[in-house]
């Protein structure tokens, strides 16, 4: 097997962006869904904890609240540190609930911060993809001509009389 076919695999990378950004807008559409649909509730932090590991800070927060048909809802949620510091002294805080929603929970104090932060992410995504796309197609035709011609030979010449 010519060893160019493996030049072909770089089109996993455009097939990742591509899956990251639907996986994003489900997120941000999740999210928006909720706030605007859901029910609006006050919830108890029963546990918190935001970690430092080398260059990365986030953490969790574990909030509980009942429903208004008396179903207790306890969810641990991930927190990037952005919203850690936003709700880091709160024992109570509002939340939006819709349990058919793909983000069921959203946490009224960091919304307007989320839907930024998916926006970023969606955009560094795109970004990705199309990179990645250009990159794939270019390496695709490098691949096709050498599978079809062949690799270059070099010939090398003594050119010393010694």
């Amino acid at each position: 097997m010519n060893k160019y076919y493996f030049i072909f695999l770089i089109w996993l990378l455009p097939a990742y962006f591509f899956f990251q950004a639907g996986y994003q807008v489900l997120v941000y559409q999740g999210t928006k869904s909720t706030y605007d649909n859901g029910d609006s509730y006050i919830a108890d932090v029963t546990d918190f904890d935001v970690k430092q590991i080398a260059a990365q800070t986030n953490g969790y927060v574990v909030l509980r609240f009942t429903t208004s048909n008396g179903e207790i809802v306890e969810e641990q949620l991930a927190l990037p540190v952005q919203f850690a510091q936003v709700i880091m002294e709160s024992e109570l805080i509002p939340v939006r609930y819709l349990e058919s929603s793909y983000n069921p929970i959203v946490m009224m104090p960091v919304y307007d911060l989320q839907q930024n932060v998916i926006k970023v992410n969606l955009g560094v995504t795109f970004f990705g993809f199309f990179v990645t796309l250009i990159i794939s197609i270019y390496a695709s035709r490098f691949a096709r001509r050498r599978i079809k011609e062949g690799e270059d030979t070099f010939e090398i010449e003594l050119l010393d009389d010694e």
